[in-house]
């Protein structure tokens, strides 16, 4: 279910896009600052949205040293990038807690991967060569904070439990899902009104995040036997032309009630 969040470089500014970047650059340095420099490789433009829209509810990304909400960026240099300097963001509670939502989710995916692939097949094999390495990375994150583990256990849980039940309908195993974004955006923010965005934005974006990833795999979990909630809901091995503008429609509106 990652993957489906991708900048549009074309659509921003100059300095909205220089700011894009040095969010992207700064979470790659928290992520190996807090889950380790490994946990680097899964960067992806997923969690940069999940920065963004942290740094907006906390009015910037506070530090450990006083504790100021704001948003600073300095040239570095890194390993891929060792004679040009880019901006990246000066790390903080936001970015720090980013990073950890990333390693917790990383693993999930990862243990879901391991459960429905084949063992010898090239993605089985994957993913029980990252295992080690992505279960580090897990408790690494769990030991940070045990409350964020402890709630995103739970939540998965009952995501797992609505997926099991093949109650022939999309929504209620994508309602889950949204309650797991909820969480990891909304966890840790002190005013409640901005919590309660942070919770609406997590939901409807959670939503469109698994229909857009039941969408892209339904032929291939047709072909292998795994679940998915469009194929319980259609009953078909392959989308026909309606089915697929009905499930784009229900796509859009989960857009429309996040923005």
């Amino acid at each position: 279910m990652f993957g489906y969040v991708r900048p549009q470089p074309l659509e921003l500014r100059v300095r909205e896009y220089r700011y894009y970047r040095g969010v992207y650059c700064g979470l790659c340095r928290a992520q190996g600052r807090c889950t380790g420099q490994c946990s680097r490789m899964t960067l992806s433009y997923d969690y940069v949205f999940v920065s963004l829209l942290r740094l907006a509810l906390e009015n910037g990304n506070p530090t450990d040293t006083d504790g100021a909400a704001v948003v600073r960026f300095e040239r570095r240099r890194c390993l891929p990038h060792p004679l040009c300097p880019r901006l990246s963001l000066v790390g903080g509670a936001a970015t720090d807690h980013v990073a950890r939502c990333a390693a917790l989710l990383n693993f999930y995916k990862l243990c879901d991967d391991r459960h429905d692939e084949k063992p010898f097949s090239r993605a089985g094999l994957r993913a029980r060569l990252l295992y080690g390495p992505l279960r580090a990375q897990y408790r690494r994150a769990a030991r940070a904070d045990a409350a964020l583990a402890e709630q995103l256990q739970e939540a998965m849980q009952r995501f797992s439990q609505a997926e099991q039940e093949k109650l022939g309908s999309a929504d209620t195993p994508a309602a889950a899902f949204g309650e797991v974004v909820a969480l990891l955006l909304s966890y840790g923010v002190q005013e409640s009104d901005r919590a309660t965005i942070a919770r609406h934005v997590g939901r409807h974006v959670g939503k469109w995040l698994y229909f857009a990833d039941a969408l892209e795999d339904y032929e291939e979990d047709a072909r292998q036997g795994r679940y998915n909630p469009l194929r319980e809901l259609y009953g078909t091995d392959t989308l026909q032309p309606q089915q697929k503008e009905s499930v784009a429609t229900a796509m859009a509106h989960e857009l429309m009630q996040a923005d």
